[in-house]
């Protein structure tokens, strides 16, 4: 009993880190507005959520919250079509999208500086950069909606969650390909913002380990 409850973090930041990078490598392939992608982002939110949860064991309010906000998401998402989608309906979604992201980066940077077993602190830093890069691209459509012209793009046409996915990747491993620009300041500030963590996280990441 003892064993396979040392295991159960260990399978669920596994089982996180397995949808995460299954998430970056069927996201711009899928269409966010179809059947398809309206199932498979409903089964990322439900993976997420059954994943991380268990890993707030000493938090009721988190798991509280984290619950919460993946149903409302996952309600949202199933109830609503693009083309019936008003302006606040999508912004409030973004924001719950972010929110509980970020609920789950806190988790596992709790879990990473816990007492916890360095393969589960491994697990725990991975899944943390992972969820950055994927919460930032989430912040970034969020102001292209509020702030429309926030970013530069290569060409003519309508962006969505791939390519800010794409350009939030490229800036949180400092990258720089330039081929989107962030032209507003706070976009710019955004994205310096998220260079620098993807500089310090594996520093402070090593660092911790050695300790």
């Amino acid at each position: 009993m003892t064993a396979l409850h040392l295991r159960a973090p260990v399978a669920h930041l596994t089982v996180l880190l397995l949808a995460l990078i299954t998430s970056l490598l069927l996201s711009p392939s899928i269409n966010d507005n179809s059947v398809a992608g309206t199932l498979f982002s409903c089964l990322m939110l439900i993976t997420l959520m059954t994943t991380l949860t268990p890993l707030a064991t000493d938090t009721h309010r988190v798991r509280l919250i984290l619950k919460i906000t993946g149903i409302i998401l996952i309600l949202l998402r199933l109830g609503v079509t693009d083309t019936q989608l008003p302006k606040w309906v999508s912004l409030f979604s973004l924001a719950s999208v972010i929110i509980f992201h970020t609920v789950l980066m806190v988790l596992l940077m709790k879990h990473l500086f816990s007492d916890a077993p360095q393969t589960e602190k491994l697990l725990a830093a991975i899944n943390f950069y992972l969820l950055t890069g994927i919460n930032f691209g989430f912040v970034y459509v969020l102001l292209n909606l509020l702030s429309p012209g926030a970013f530069n793009f290569p060409s003519g046409g309508i962006y969505d969650w791939p390519d800010f996915l794409y350009f939030s990747f490229v800036s949180l491993t400092t990258l720089g390909y330039g081929d989107i620009i962030p032209i507003s300041p706070l976009a710019q500030s955004l994205a310096a913002l998220e260079a620098v963590i993807g500089v310090l996280s594996p520093t402070v990441m090593i660092a911790r380990f050695v300790k």
